[in-house]
């Protein structure tokens, strides 16, 4: 628990700047209700200030700067970042309602994200083509996009951030960062840090505020090249909307429904509790969740009483992790009603006074009906629902019955069962019995509602550059053909 309050103001231009306005945004603890932050209420006129500091920081020294000295400086940020780490995981832990140890984790994986897009920036390059014509030449290479509007969520701050502002840096874009304000903090340190560390003033700039006076601003803003949004379906439709008035670039990670398919052969002591993590990771808050139970009928009981023996045994006691505001608590509140309504509740119990701390014990429904909100819509919190299936083409109709496309996980000793099932399911990350690992390497995709682009992993330095073909003519003759 937080003993001193964190008072931030905005980053802009490589220092901390005081708002158009006085008022704050206080920050509580989720579970205690205790006072941990507080920011700065940002205008549009502050997020004219930062646009124009990242421009400044854009047409100068930033994107001049060779591979090999933005490389440096991403690789002496992640230093940085990580002699901060236990400061940046007290922020977040506190911010957010997640214990010490698991936002130490994400600090740490994020930095991890860093140090991968520096080694990437190495190894960057464009292509020729020697045999178009006889007297010409083609080279293609890649340009930043120009200033990138970051918008990021308030379930893992840190780690979201970092999955896409090493990469946007690595391009040789600036950066506005708007962050949630709910969990503002590690961005605003995270741009303190960097500053320190020898990245030049307006290269990245945080701008904290709502959607209305800061958000929006900022996805309208003409010089903004193109924003990165992480954030529910309906919200990433409205950044789409908006963006669309100045024909941007967009990058949107948004919401999903994930399915975790456990067939009759795989090892059901290790897929209930790959279930278990699945969906109560980070208070269910997690995008990539997978919050469908899609079980084998044959082992559909004796896996009900495998998974609920084991939910006694990790939360029949102590207070679960919170979720992080209130309306998000109202939220799943409003749904396990919706649950003990129309289905059998297997797990949990209904949660109590939010004044109390905004708990919620996990909960798991089965026999739902195949329309019900539970099934069918993101709730972003510990709820699983449980269906059945009888056979191998049932299981992938189930899992692909979804607006959502973003992730999904299958349990299975049987390997080629394993990946003809995982070419016919449509997400972007897809788990063969294991729980929900990532590594930087590896891009990140999603189908349908959860969102277009992709970020961080191989092709991360990409999406935020533009591709630029040159053609060069050797002796000054005509082509053989034209256009």
């Amino acid at each position: 628990m937080a003993n001193l309050i964190n008072n931030f103001d905005l980053f802009i231009d490589g220092s901390w700047a005081q708002s158009e306005v006085s008022d704050r945004i206080e920050r509580t603890h989720p579970g205690s209700g205790e006072l941990v932050s507080t920011y700065a209420r940002g205008t549009k006129g502050d997020v004219e200030k930062a646009v124009s500091a990242a421009n400044k920081a854009f047409q100068g020294p930033w994107r001049t700067l060779t591979a090999q000295q933005r490389s440096d400086l991403l690789f002496e940020g992640a230093g940085a970042l990580f002699a901060q780490r236990e400061k940046l995981a007290g922020i977040e832990s506190t911010e957010t309602g997640k214990p010490f140890k698991h936002a130490l984790d994400d600090i740490c994986n994020g930095i991890q994200l860093w140090k991968y897009a520096a080694s990437s920036l190495r190894t960057l390059h464009g292509e020729i083509y020697p045999s178009l014509d006889p007297n010409f030449l083609g080279m293609t290479f890649f340009e930043p996009v120009g200033i990138v509007g970051l918008i990021t969520p308030w379930n893992f701050p840190f780690i979201v951030a970092a999955e896409r502002l090493p990469f946007i840096l690595a391009a040789g874009c600036t950066i506005v960062c708007k962050p949630s304000e709910y969990a503002s903090g590690t961005s605003l340190f995270t741009a303190e840090i960097l500053s320190e560390a020898g990245f030049p003033p307006g290269v990245v700039n945080v701008v904290t505020g709502f959607a209305e006076n800061v958000g929006i601003p900022l996805v309208e803003h003409p010089k903004v090249a193109m924003i990165s949004f992480t954030g529910s379906s309906e919200n990433g439709r409205r950044v789409m909307e908006t963006a669309s008035k100045t024909l941007k670039r967009l990058s949107l990670e948004l919401g999903g429904k994930s399915p975790i398919l456990v067939f009759a052969d795989a090892n059901l002591d290790a897929a209930a509790d790959g279930v278990i993590a699945g969906f109560t990771h980070n208070a269910g808050q997690c995008c990539i969740a997978t919050t469908r139970l899609l079980v084998e009928r044959s082992i559909a009981s004796r896996f009900e009483t495998i998974l609920t023996q084991k939910l006694r045994s990790n939360f029949g006691e102590g207070k679960p992790q919170p979720v992080a505001t209130l309306p998000q608590f109202n939220k799943v509140a409003n749904s396990i009603k919706d649950g003990n309504n129309t289905g059998r509740c297997l797990f949990g119990e209904q949660p109590g006074n939010p004044a109390d701390g905004l708990f919620v014990q996990p909960h798991v429904f089965a026999d739902l009906p195949p329309d019900s909100p539970l099934v069918r819509n993101e709730i972003f919190g510990p709820v699983l629902t449980v269906n059945v299936f009888d056979t191998e083409n049932e299981a992938i109709q189930l899992a692909n019955d979804t607006i959502y496309g973003l992730a999904a996980t299958i349990w299975s000793e049987d390997q080629c069962k394993a990946v003809r099932v995982t070419k016919a399911i449509r997400a972007g990350r897809i788990w063969l019995n294991s729980q929900q690992v990532n590594f930087p390497e590896l891009p990140v995709g999603g189908f349908g509602a959860s969102g277009i682009g992709r970020e961080a992993g191989s092709t991360g330095i990409r999406t935020y550059s533009e591709i630029k073909t040159i053609i060069m003519a050797q002796n000054g003759t005509k082509p053989s053909n034209l256009i």
